[in-house]
């Protein structure tokens, strides 16, 4: 969802590079699918494991282009302009001096 011309997650904040970790770290399931895969295979047949191995494209397809998505909505809400750098390092100084 994009507000003002701002990527929005589904928590109604900025996308972020918070976000864009995320998507990396969901990218990376992708090879604990290929473990299971590998250590049910004995007990499948020949569709069995042609039906899990497309499943897996799919959604290796899926997690990547989400990842790309987060990465493009990253650019375009600015956050790895200076400025966004800036900003984000005063809200944390800012934030240790509260407490």
């Amino acid at each position: 969802m994009i507000i003002k011309g701002i990527h929005m997650n589904d928590n109604m904040k900025p996308v972020d590079r918070f976000d864009l970790e995320e998507a990396i770290m969901n990218s990376w399931r992708t090879s604990d699918d290929i473990k299971a895969l590998y250590k049910s295979a004995e007990h499948m047949d020949e569709d069995q494991m042609m039906n899990a191995l497309m499943g897996l494209e799919i959604f290796a397809e899926m997690r990547f282009n989400e990842l790309w998505n987060t990465f493009e909505q990253c650019i375009k809400n600015g956050v790895f302009n200076d400025d966004a750098r800036r900003a984000d390092k005063l809200e944390l100084e800012k934030k240790k001096h509260e407490h």
